[in-house]
């Protein structure tokens, strides 16, 4: 593919947008693009879609800061990436000089390409560079205040919710984080997010939940299943660290092997 245009645009200025064909060796990701993660199998279904038909839409570049000759992607990195794979050498761009953070949020936005974390952090870096209202990052993305603001909740969500959410957002909706999200008690939202990775939990359980109507398991009555599952995630915990001490049965003493089968007793109890 041979370049579309023999202008000079790395001396571009602000203007109508500038479309090329340049050598993918000259554009790169950009380190604070709003999506983080980028699933290897849906990666693999885009370039043998691109092999099959080419590429549908260019992708969207800006002019590299103190890069002569290089260009930072703005939106349309998945396909950046698919062209890596086939091998290609030049992809077709747009060049834009507009603001690039919410030209970029807004195209994941209607690609639907960002999940509902990568969403809500690039809702807040928008927020604390223009020092935006909610009401006003809604104007200028197209979102309502309460879209905004229920989106911004997630970053709320307990770390450890935050750091493996990648690995289940196939399983897990916007909506059921919504409603974890609502949830303020560390440990409480840690259970319930436990059920929604064993896929034993819905939005309509959580909701249950909040409202404390959730049904009662005869085996573990007083006690709402998401306290049931605290507990248990403590008890492995302490199992976990007996069995780091390898100590084995010889290295018991009497007393140690008496609690150990005492504590198995009760465990069976609870199991009926």
């Amino acid at each position: 593919m041979a370049e579309a245009m023999s202008t000079h645009p790395d001396e571009a200025t602000p203007g109508p947008p500038l479309i090329l064909s340049l050598a993918i060796d000259r554009l790169r990701p950009r380190p604070d693009q709003p999506r983080k993660y980028f699933d290897l199998d849906a990666l693999d279904e885009l370039a043998s879609s691109m092999a099959r038909v080419g590429i549908l839409h260019p992708l969207l570049v800006r002019v590299a800061d103190g890069e002569l000759g290089l260009y930072d992607i703005v939106a349309g990195e998945r396909r950046w990436r698919a062209a890596r794979k086939l091998g290609w050498d030049w992809l077709p761009v747009l060049v834009t000089a507009g603001d690039v953070d919410e030209i970029s949020l807004i195209e994941n936005l209607q690609r639907q390409e960002l999940n509902a974390l990568e969403e809500a952090g690039a809702l807040q870096r928008l927020m604390d560079k223009h020092h935006y209202t909610q009401d006003a990052l809604g104007r200028a993305i197209g979102r309502t205040q309460g879209q905004i603001s229920s989106t911004l909740r997630l970053l709320t969500l307990h770390p450890d919710i935050l750091k493996t959410y990648p690995q289940h957002e196939r399983q897990i909706s916007r909506s059921m984080l919504v409603e974890l999200a609502t949830i303020d008690e560390p440990e409480r939202q840690m259970a319930l997010w436990d059920r929604a990775c064993q896929g034993s939990l819905t939005v309509r359980a959580i909701r249950a939940e909040k409202a404390g109507n959730a049904p009662t398991n005869p085996a573990t009555a007083g006690l709402s299943s998401d306290k049931v599952t605290v507990a248990l995630r403590h008890v492995d915990r302490t199992v976990t660290a007996l069995e780091q001490l390898k100590v084995g049965p010889s290295g018991l003493t009497d007393g140690q092997r008496a609690h150990l089968a005492a504590l198995s007793r009760r465990i069976s109890a609870l199991m009926g």
